[in-house]
């Protein structure tokens, strides 16, 4: 009874260590490229530098982007030519007579 009290507690420990190693892996790792230590200000500028890079690409991207909906062309009904409505929705009916069908 005594052994197993103990290999309880034993299994119960090295769930736990378990568990702190696998939070350990799955940590995001950041490693210097080219080896070497940094110091707080040349980590301070190099984190500087990343986020004007950012900051310029997300620019780019927004002025290069299309155009937002209100500023494009309304568009138009196809039947009536109006703005407001589809050909869908379009109140306006187009009646053929007998004398257009024969032409």
């Amino acid at each position: 009874m005594h052994s197993l009290a103990l290999i309880q507690s034993e299994v119960h420990l090295m769930r736990g260590e378990l568990e702190t190693l696998s939070k350990r892996r799955r940590a995001k790792k950041t490693r210097l490229r080219h080896g070497g230590s940094l110091s707080v200000g040349e980590a301070d500028d190099i984190q500087a530098q990343n986020e004007v890079n950012a900051q310029v690409k997300q620019e780019t991207q927004h002025s290069s982007s299309r155009a937002p909906r209100n500023e494009t062309k309304k568009q138009c009904c196809s039947v009536c030519g109006k703005m407001g409505h589809n050909a869908r929705t379009c109140q306006v009916v187009i009646s053929l007579s007998k004398d257009d069908d024969e032409q």
